[in-house]
């Protein structure tokens, strides 16, 4: 079997594993919660955030801070998730390896305490290639919403994503460009939480446009408890602002 071949089969037998996703496609995050230190505001530290030089050799693609407007009530005031999209672990392990600290970054951290040794890399996935969240880029923010839910014995997190994208068929059709995701945490593990729980990350083109596609999925009877779901356990979506902080999409 040649190289090529061998990779290929692996990457399939990889992505039909129960709780993987591991695909050319997939691209890493590395998220950790912080708080806004006393004294400061959210507004001032994206501002010294966004003055950060990120576009060095092997920078990461995006950075984002995501802020909860609707908890789960475990949110604490001031908190943010600052989460850092690269493209793969050698791409992050390269960062780490080469970057400075820069006096605007030594600001930003003095203004902030995140929680990094509980910090956590996730595994993302894009449902399908309709999206176009921040109006491609010119916007710094939008609406997000969040949830988990709990893969069904026997199902992939493939099975998932193509079950997502079937579902959002109708959306694109209404003209919605939101991006959506499907997230696995992957490295560092949260006491309590399953093995088998997967994330599902919704960006709006803009607030309006998360607004509208909300709007589109008021619930209009009672859910429908079908043998054939791929998920279950499914909690209620977490409404959030998704801060752009740097904009840096891979070539």
């Amino acid at each position: 079997m040649t190289r090529r071949a061998m990779i290929l089969a692996t990457a399939v037998f990889l992505l039909n594993l129960p709780g993987q996703v591991v695909s050319a496609q997939a691209s890493i995050v590395h998220n950790m919660v912080c708080t806004v230190a006393h004294g400061y505001t959210m507004q001032e530290v994206l501002e010294v955030a966004r003055s950060i030089d990120f576009d060095q050799p092997d920078g990461p693609n995006f950075v984002f801070f995501r802020q909860a407007i609707t908890g789960n009530g475990n949110v604490s005031p001031n908190s943010f998730v600052f989460a850092t999209r690269w493209a793969d672990m050698e791409h992050w392990a390269r960062s780490r390896a080469s970057r400075a600290r820069s006096p605007q970054g030594a600001l930003m951290f003095q203004m902030t305490d995140c929680d990094w040794q509980n910090s956590w890399i996730s595994l993302d996935y894009t449902v399908d290639e309709g999206g176009s969240p921040y109006e491609g880029g010119e916007l710094n923010a939008s609406l997000m919403y969040f949830r988990t839910c709990d893969l069904r014995e026997g199902r992939t997190v493939q099975d998932f994503v193509d079950r997502l994208a079937q579902g959002n068929a109708r959306f694109r059709e209404a003209g919605d460009r939101s991006i959506m995701q499907v997230s696995r945490r992957w490295l560092g593990s949260r006491e309590g939480v399953s093995p088998r729980q997967v994330g599902v990350r919704v960006v709006g083109e803009n607030a309006e446009g998360l607004a509208r596609r909300l709007d589109m999925s008021v619930p209009t009877g009672p859910p429908q408890n079908s043998q054939d779901r791929v998920v279950e356990n499914c909690n209620r979506r977490m409404l959030m602002w998704s801060h752009v902080v740097h904009w840096s999409p891979p070539s």
